[in-house]
């Protein structure tokens, strides 16, 4: 730095390098980010700590089967598990009750019943030739190959004929049941026990003669049984198990049984080991979760988390959304309207920064639910649904059909998971209507904190911006009848700022609404106003210029007082002071130098500030642009983009844009849109026959 002291005055003098420069621009981008970084952790830490706590219980005495249960053991969250032991139970029954299927054997009756009619005739036959009963038991047995009781055959072979006859005719009677009935095989075992109870009469002689000579007439077709069998398995789904939060698992006094052991295993309440590792997953889930957060915020979120404004915002809204969910009670989390949170954050910030705090919302309270699934596919669902139909959203009425889409959309899922998933349909009719209610209790949650969080945090929201867009607005019907030609002026730079703000990228619905209001500081002295004047009457003719100046220039301080009364968000106020910059008051500057050489031209400049956004700089080159273009007498694409390539080339001279962010390319696109929309205002007219 060089001092160089001349006439009484001291001159500094310095030069930095381009390096150092570079380097602060360096470190204030890093000051930034630690900034950013700071206000992310806060956020983790709030939404851990919430999590974390709700895991208290799991410092509690662990229980182990046969302990005598001290105090009423409370299910902590949604219990949903794979009860095992009724599943296999099912599948036993099916092994020992399924039917099997069996091959018929064609003509084993026939056979059957030719060959007892042979024993008993050949029985008559040697009973007359041979009177030794031990020669003629060794012959039966050779010729039928049949071992049959010792006993019956004496029994038969001293009986007559005729007796011989009766005990046939009864035996093949009883034999024909047996078939009708079925005679099966099961591998090497003949199922005859079964079938014998149809029998009457039935003695020790006949059974034992019957499994002697009897043959199966279905043999058991093992290959098709068992594909049967392994169908009827496979059908056989896992039995879910619910055991809702808050209810009692086991009572003061009673001793820990087998069967509650799953249910205490799947709460993290049995066993040191089960605790230790419930409590570890959660801490990893967490941590896991948390680096996932910090990174898509710091990469999706930098700008608006370094506003201090909508990180406000975020803030709340994360604390009531996690607080809530944490102290509701268990059986009442479905009606809990959480998606109340998206909306909010879908209309005051934007839908990419609900997405991101939408969802990583949802995925902090998972364990807060017990990791229940069912649940989180719900409120993904859910949240996309929301971020879909915020974009829909023109006024706050809409909110209330968003809040029913939404129920709808909850009833429609968990319908649909519990078809899929074969759960109780009782269950989930009621639950269905809790989730309706929650749909129906955010649209109406959402309009009640709306107002609330657009003042407190000075948010401009595009529901605002349309409602002051209506023209029925009290000021600008006010605007209308007191400077008509202010009104309609404002109504055309609205229309060529909304077209070329929307060309850019920007908030095309800030610049049209600014626009209207852009110049309601003209009201108080609407004759000093060219366009509002009539009959050629110019007030100013009879005033000295630096008056005038102080006249014409005092319209932005004037709206903005007027602003202020009417409660217009500060955004669109800044644009009445923007709109104009420092732009210097020509004529009447030139012409008061003619009195005076050594008048300062800052006297006859606005106040400023510039233009700060890409809407306040549009409005800017509209106002400007709107207002010369009527001034042409040859309106042609020609003509009127060479005016504005001159106005908005004096802009950029004077420097009213380097605060803006506008590029040239942006600027050329702006040339573009107001060029087509002023052809379109200033058509060329056809002159019909008798039309002067």
């Amino acid at each position: 730095m060089k001092k160089i002291e001349l006439f009484g005055r001291r001159l500094t003098i310095g030069f930095e390098k381009k390096e150092k420069i570079k380097k602060e621009i360096k470190d204030q981008e890093y000051s930034a980010r630690e900034v950013v970084n700071e206000k992310i952790v806060y956020l983790i830490l709030i939404l851990v700590i919430t999590v974390a706590s709700a895991n208290t219980y799991l410092f509690n005495d662990y229980l182990k089967l046969g302990d005598v249960v001290r105090k009423d053991i409370i299910a902590p969250t949604d219990i949903i598990y794979n009860d095992r032991d009724a599943k296999e139970k099912i599948i036993s029954e099916i092994l020992e009750n399924s039917q099997k299927e069996y091959i018929s054997v064609e003509h084993v009756e026939e056979e059957t019943l030719e060959r007892v009619e042979l024993f008993f005739k050949q029985i008559k036959n040697y009973k007359k030739k041979y009177s030794d009963s031990d020669l003629v038991y060794k012959k039966i047995e050779e010729e039928f190959d049949r071992k049959v009781s010792l006993k019956l055959f004496v029994y038969l072979f001293e009986k007559s004929d005729k007796e011989i006859d009766i005990v046939r005719d009864k035996y093949l009677k009883d034999i024909k049941t047996l078939y009708k009935s079925g005679v099966k095989q099961d591998k090497n075992l003949l199922r005859l026990d079964n079938i014998f109870e149809t029998i009457e009469d039935l003695d020790l002689y006949e059974g034992n003669f019957i499994k002697a000579f009897i043959k199966p007439n279905y043999i058991l077709d093992s290959e098709k049984t068992e594909e049967l069998i392994k169908k009827k398995i496979e059908q056989v789904k896992n039995i879910s198990v619910r055991i809702k939060a808050g209810s009692v698992i086991l009572k003061k006094g009673e001793v820990v049984p087998e069967n509650k052991v799953m249910i205490l295993k799947n709460a993290g309440l049995y066993g040191k080991t089960s605790k230790i590792i419930k409590f570890m997953g959660t801490l990893i889930y967490l941590f896991i979760l948390s680096v996932m957060f910090k990174n898509v915020c710091v990469k999706f979120m930098f700008d608006e988390i370094r506003q201090k404004k909508i990180y406000s915002a975020i803030m709340l809204s994360i604390v009531v959304g996690i607080i809530s969910f944490r102290v509701v009670d268990p059986n009442w989390k479905y009606i809990l309207p959480i998606e109340t949170v998206f909306i909010l954050l879908g209309i005051l910030i934007n839908i990419k920064s609900s997405l991101i705090i939408g969802g990583f919302l949802i995925l902090y309270t998972v364990p807060l639910n017990g990791f229940n699934i069912e649940y989180l596919v719900i409120e993904i669902f859910s949240l996309i649904v929301s971020l879909y139909l915020v974009t829909k959203i023109k006024n706050r009425t809409n909110i209330i059909n968003t809040g029913i889409y939404i129920g709808m959309t909850k009833v429609f899922t968990v319908l649909t998971i519990a078809v899929c998933m074969d759960m109780e349909f009782i269950d989930s009719l009621i639950k269905s209507g809790a989730l309706f209610l929650s749909g129906a209790f955010t649209g109406m949650l959402t309009i009640a904190l709306l107002p609330y969080f657009e003042r407190t945090f000075n948010i401009l929201t595009n529901i605002k911006l349309l409602e002051l867009g209506d023209l029925s607005q009290p000021l600008l019907r006010r605007l209308a009848v007191s400077a008509p030609g202010t009104f309609h002026h404002s109504m055309m730079v609205a229309t060529l700022s909304e077209q070329a703000t929307e060309a850019i990228g920007g908030n095309h619905v800030l610049a049209r609404v600014a626009s209207y209001y852009h110049d309601i500081g003209k009201m108080k002295r609407p004759k000093f106003y060219v366009e509002n004047q009539a009959d050629g009457i110019n007030p100013h003719n009879n005033l000295s210029p630096t008056l005038s100046t102080l006249i014409i220039t005092s319209h932005t301080k004037d709206g903005d007082e007027m602003g202020r009364e009417y409660n217009l968000p500060k955004e669109i106020r800044d644009i009445m002071y923007e709109h104009q910059g420092t732009t210097l008051l020509a004529y009447f500057y030139n012409k008061a130098k003619q009195n005076n050489p050594s008048l300062e031209e800052s006297d006859f400049r606005y106040s400023g500030p510039k233009p700060r956004s890409k809407e306040s700089a549009v409005i800017m080159l509209a106002d400007s642009i709107e207002a010369a273009v009527r001034s042409l007498d040859e309106k042609t694409p020609v003509t009127i983009e060479k005016m504005l390539r001159k106005i908005i080339g004096s802009k950029i001279e004077e420097q009213q844009l380097s605060d803006a962010d506008l590029t040239f390319k942006e600027i050329e696109i702006i040339i573009k849109s107001f060029t087509k929309v002023l052809m379109s205002i200033h058509h060329v007219r056809i002159k019909y026959p008798g039309q002067k």
